[in-house]
């Protein structure tokens, strides 16, 4: 009877070892636990901070219904948005190659095809982007002066059913260039032959700015953008197109 009793105290010792977990082991079985549970937190945390907008497309051509006063016409454009907006990819500035319609009517179009590819982020639509042009022209001889300025706002695409759909557009805008204040400022426009030019060309985006100023229109720069946005439905944006 004494040697059973034994045994059985035996057998229970060895079942208290087997279930004995050391530090090291608890602390891994821990980490294991936390490391499972992280994901699904993170998911469950997880929240769309802001938006994008990717545009594609490109500058098309200018007509100029009585034709240009230069032989050759270029481009230069810069992507203005606001605080908000963050350029991700593609050139914030570019220039055209130059171009000319001497070959056929005095009005035919002088086509550029130059490429736009840029990707924005936003937390809002505040500020939404614009491409400013400014148009020059050069003479047989070399000599560059303004032509005029241009601007058009990005297209903007949105809706209740499929917001990641696209849309792209064609717009046209008129080339518009400042007017001399005075007529000793149109005679000595003349004269040097060079249109007078804006300090800073911006301010025509803006229209407290601008007011006041004195342009007139000499012709159109036509565009061809094309829009995809992803992430405004989830921060309660809905646009309809």
């Amino acid at each position: 009877m004494y040697e059973d009793e034994e045994t059985g105290n035996q057998g229970n010792e060895d079942d208290k070892d087997t279930n004995k977990v050391s530090p090291k082991q608890k602390q891994k079985k821990s980490k294991r636990s936390t490391n499972a549970q992280t994901p699904n937190e993170l998911g469950a945390k997880s929240t769309a901070s802001f938006f994008t907008l990717f545009i594609t497309g490109q500058i098309v051509s200018a007509t100029f219904p009585l034709g240009p006063d230069k032989d050759y016409i270029f481009c230069r454009y810069e992507l203005v948005a606001g605080p908000d907006w963050q350029l991700v990819s593609g050139p914030q500035y570019g220039i055209t190659q130059m171009s000319t319609n001497k070959t056929g009517h005095f009005n035919d179009k002088i086509v550029f095809n130059m490429p736009i590819e840029v990707t924005y982020k936003s937390t809002s639509p505040f500020g939404w982007p614009q491409i400013l042009v400014s148009v020059f022209g050069q003479n047989q001889t070399g000599n560059e002066s303004l032509v005029g300025y241009a601007h058009v706002y990005m297209p903007i695409f949105g809706g209740q059913q499929q917001l990641d759909e696209h849309i792209s557009s064609l717009n046209q805008a008129p080339i518009l260039r400042p007017k001399c204040p005075n007529m000793l400022g149109d005679i000595t426009s003349w004269l040097l032959r060079r249109q007078p030019e804006l300090k800073n060309p911006k301010i025509l985006l803006d229209s407290a700015q601008s007011k006041g100023l004195s342009m007139e229109s000499y012709g159109t720069l036509e565009f061809q953008l094309h829009a995809v946005m992803r992430g405004a439905r989830k921060l309660g944006y809905n646009w309809h197109a």
